[in-house]
This record gives C-alpha cells, structure tokens and sequence, in this order.
C-alpha cells in the first residue's frame, strides 16, 4: 500500500480532522470536504454556496439506499469499492476443520478386526484373529521351538471377546469437513452495483459511475444465474432512463448470450411487467436495432 492510499485509510476509517457529516437514515459518516467535494458535482455545489449544508455542515442522503451510500462515501477516498468476489478460504486453515473433528472423539471404538502389521507379516496369525495371546503354555510359561537350531517363540491363538461396535454423535464434526467448501461460493452483487449507478448517475459521480458499469458487466458474466438476477433487471429499467445505455446494453448481451434467462419464471415475470425491455427483447429476436 502506498503512502498515499494509506493515508486516505486512515481518514477514510479514522475521521480524524473530518469537517462534513454524511447521513443516511440512523448511519452517519465522518468525511472530508477536500475529498468530497473533488469526486462529485453535488456535494461541491451543496458545500460552495447557499445551501443549508454549507452551514450546517451534514448531507441527508436518507432517500437513498444505504448500503450504496457507504460504497460510494468508500469510492472518495479508495477510487474502488466492494469487490464482488469473496475471497476463498486458504487451504493452510484446512487442518483447523480436521483438527476440529478429531479433539472429539467417538464414544466406542471396534478393536475386534485390528491387527499388528508387524505380527502378520511374521505369519504369527491371521487376520482373521483378534489379537495374539500372550505366549505362555497351559501352565503359564513361554512356549519355544527350534528352527535351524535357533530358538522360536511360538504364540497361541485365541479370539478376543468381541467390542462394542463404532458410534459416532449425530452431528459429528468428521461429517463438517467437507461442508466447509460451501462456505468458498462467491457471493454476487449484482443488486448493488445498479444501485451505486443510479447513484453516481443522480450525484453527478461519472468516474463511480464508470466503475459501477465495468462491476456490473463482470458480475453479468459470471453470475448470470444469481438469485437477485430479476431483481437487478427491475433496477436497471426502473432507476435509469431510456437514453442511459450504461447498464441496459449490459442487461440485453446477457440475454443474447444466455436465451434460456427469459424462460426462468422470475426473470419472464419481470420482462413482462417492464414494457421497455420487453420491446427491446422483441427487437433483439426480430434483428432489428435497439
């Protein structure tokens, strides 16, 4: 990290010398005219003139969504924000899980098919055979014979009493192993990023609002079957005007690219109750221009 992006952290979490509150709701944050005011036209006029801002020194973004306000309050002073993809858990925490699972250990242990690899593989006894006895005689000595003039223990063979077989909780940690790559799924952001559009587009950001585009382009890509996909379809043509193309050509290269996206009933739903796309649509399947 540079110094620079290092002391823009430090205002941007720290507060320090901060001279403007930006609230939304019941969140508020400590932020900086200098930084403010440099990203958008908005906050520049509403601190540079008559308005009540400049002297009260606190903006009310309560009508807008307050997780899109807070990454672009993040953008001031990061040039970026939210990165869509959650990182994967590093494989050197694994052990963590199995180590988890053996701190617990199961209530009864089957000992009756256990062999020494050492004694089997000196054909003492067979596998078959619990464990070996201890090598006395029937009256309590050791048993030896001669091979080759050298003297052989000789082992009884007798069956081990037979051992509780083995049970484990029934939510063992051994099972949560391998649930722990359903943690690793990326999550999408696909809702949020139309929203900081809208956003930028409203507060005169076009740097923020560039950025949105280029976030949301990726994420339409990737995440293309995201639960929240007809939700952020709504938002799309809902929050811009028909001649903002930004995020608009982004949604109809991803229904040429992935037909089968109308068919879903969520996405069919809203192409349906949003006349704009769903001329467009019609446009699109007949090769006529948007």
């Amino acid at each position: 990290m540079g110094a620079s992006a290092y002391n823009a952290c430090r205002l941007h979490f720290g507060g320090k010398y901060s001279d403007l509150t930006i609230t939304c709701n019941y969140r508020q944050w400590a932020v900086h005219r200098a930084i403010v005011c440099s990203r958008g036209g908005f906050f520049d006029s509403a601190c540079s003139s008559g308005f009540l801002e400049a002297t009260s020194g606190v903006i009310d973004l309560s009508e807008d969504d307050e997780d899109a306000v807070e990454q672009m309050i993040h953008f001031f002073y990061h040039l970026d924000y939210l990165n869509p993809q959650a990182p994967k858990p590093v494989t050197l925490f694994r052990h963590r899980a199995y180590l988890d699972a053996r701190r617990r250990l199961p209530k009864k242990l089957d000992l009756t098919h256990i062999e020494d690899p050492l004694l089997a593989l000196a054909g003492c006894y067979s596998p078959e055979d619990a464990s070996p006895s201890s090598p006395t005689d029937s009256n309590g000595r050791c048993s030896f014979s001669t091979v080759e003039g050298k003297p052989q223990l000789s082992l009884s063979r007798t069956r081990s009493s037979s051992l509780p077989a083995l049970e484990f909780d029934d939510e063992s940690d051994v099972e949560s192993i391998g649930d722990t790559d359903d943690l690793s799924e990326p999550e999408s952001h696909l809702l949020l990023h139309t929203k900081v559009y809208a956003l930028a587009e409203k507060y005169d950001i076009s740097s923020l609002k560039q950025l949105a585009k280029r976030k949301f382009e990726m994420e339409m890509a990737c995440y293309f079957d995201s639960p929240e996909l007809a939700e952020a379809i709504e938002d799309v043509y809902c929050s811009t005007i028909d001649s903002d193309r930004g995020l608009r050509d982004v949604v109809l290269q991803a229904f040429k690219a992935h037909p089968e996206l109308e068919s879903t009933q969520d996405v069919h739903a809203v192409v349906h109750s949003t006349p704009t796309l769903e001329r467009e649509l019609w446009k699109i399947q007949n090769g006529l221009p948007v």
